[in-house]
C-alpha cells in the first residue's frame, strides 16, 4: 500500500510513489512516461489500462468489488465526495452493499447556490443514516479571490468546475473518493482506409480527457493517497460496464441515432442500482458566470493540457479481458 510520505519526499514535480488506482493499472502521462507533469505543449497525452484479474459477474458486483479494493488500499477513513448526482450515489451504494463504513462530504455553496443539487445527497444520507459533513464554501469568493486560480495552476486545470472539488479534498482528513472515471464512449465514422468496427461503418471509442486527470494531479501534487476515479480504479469495473448489454448494443450500432454513451448511462446505472430520478445537474447552474469569467484565463494559461486520448472499443476490450 502506497503512502503519501514517499511522494512527499520525492517532491511536487516527481509524481512517483502513490498508488492512484489498483496496482496503478490505469496509467496516464506523456510520450511513454507515466505520472509526470506535462513536459511541453507538444508532448503527446497517453493512457493505458491493466488487464482484469478475473471475469466480472455484473457491473453491480464489480462496483462492490471496487469498494472492497479501495478499502484494502488504505488504513485511512474513507470519504465519498457526494455532489447529489448519480455517479457519486452509485459509489456510495457500492460501499453500503459491501458493508464498508464510509463518511460523506458535501460541498455547500454560500447562499444555497447549489441547494438544488446537494438536496439529493443530504436526503440520501439522512434516509440511510450515512454520516455526512457539510463543507461550506463561499464559491464566489473562491473564484474572485484567486484561490481557484491557484488550484488550477498547481494541476494545470482548464475546467473551472473541477476546482472546488480539489478544495473539498483538502478539507477532509482521510482518503477522498470521487465518483469519476466512468467509461465515456463516442461514435465516429471510420476514416478512409480504416477498418470500421460496426455494420454502419463506425468506430466507438473510449475517451480519456486530460482535463479530468487534473483531479489525479491534485492528489499527486499534494502527495496524498486517494481515489480520483472510482469507476476506473480497477479493470474489472471497466470491463463489466463495457459488457453491459446496453453498452454492447450501442457499440454494435444496434441502438440507432446514438452519438455517445450519455444517452444510455442513466438506464445502465438504474439497471444495477436503485436511484431516485432527478434532473442532470452539475451544481454550477446558479454560478455559471464564475465559470465563464475564469475559463478563458485557464485556457490561455493551460490550454495545452486539454488533450483527449481515444481507444477503440474492440482494442480496449482486448486490453482489459483476463
Amino acid at each position: 500500500m502506497a503512502t503519501a510520505t514517499a511522494a512527499s519526499r520525492a517532491g511536487a514535480e516527481d509524481w512517483s510513489g502513490l498508488e492512484l488506482t489498483h496496482r496503478n493499472h490505469f496509467k496516464f502521462g506523456y510520450d511513454g512516461r507515466w505520472f509526470v507533469p506535462r513536459p511541453s505543449a507538444s508532448a503527446r497525452w497517453q493512457v493505458a489500462y491493466g488487464r482484469a484479474r478475473h471475469e466480472p459477474a455484473s457491473w453491480r458486483e464489480a462496483c462492490i468489488d471496487t469498494a472492497r479494493l479501495v478499502r484494502a488500499a488504505t488504513d485511512l477513513d474513507l470519504w465519498v465526495l457526494y455532489s447529489g448526482g448519480i455517479d457519486s450515489e452509485v459509489v456510495l451504494q457500492a460501499f453500503m452493499f459491501a458493508g464498508i463504513p464510509v463518511r460523506v462530504a458535501i460541498t455547500r455553496f454560500a447562499g444555497d447556490l447549489n441547494r438544488h443539487d446537494i438536496a439529493y445527497a443530504i436526503k440520501f444520507c439522512e434516509t440511510h443514516e450515512v454520516p455526512y459533513r457539510l463543507l461550506d464554501l463561499d464559491i464566489e469568493r473562491f473564484f474572485e479571490s484567486g484561490e481557484a486560480l491557484a488550484y488550477a495552476h498547481r494541476t494545470r486545470c482548464v475546467q473551472p468546475q473541477l476546482l472546488h472539488t480539489m478544495w473539498a479534498m483538502d478539507r477532509i482528513d482521510g482518503y477522498p473518493i470521487l465518483g469519476s472515471g466512468e467509461c465515456y464512449l463516442e461514435r465516429r465514422d471510420a476514416r478512409p482506409g480504416e477498418a470500421p468496427e460496426t455494420p454502419r461503418g463506425g468506430v466507438w471509442e473510449l475517451l480519456e480527457k486530460e482535463r479530468i486527470a487534473a483531479w489525479y494531479r491534485h492528489l499527486l501534487s499534494r502527495g496524498r493517497p486517494g481515489c480520483a476515479g472510482f469507476f476506473q480504479f480497477d479493470p474489472q469495473n471497466m470491463l463489466a460496464f463495457l459488457r453491459d448489454p446496453a453498452v454492447v448494443a450501442m457499440c454494435a450500432d444496434r441502438l440507432a441515432g446514438l452519438a455517445d454513451s450519455r444517452a444510455i448511462k442513466g438506464a445502465v446505472y438504474r439497471r444495477h442500482f436503485l436511484l431516485e430520478p432527478r434532473p442532470k445537474y452539475h451544481g454550477f447552474e446558479n454560478v455559471l458566470a464564475l465559470d465563464d469569467a475564469l475559463r478563458p484565463e485557464l485556457e490561455r494559461r493551460f490550454g495545452a493540457s486539454d488533450a483527449v486520448a481515444r481507444t477503440a472499443y474492440g482494442a480496449l476490450m482486448r486490453e482489459l479481458v483476463p
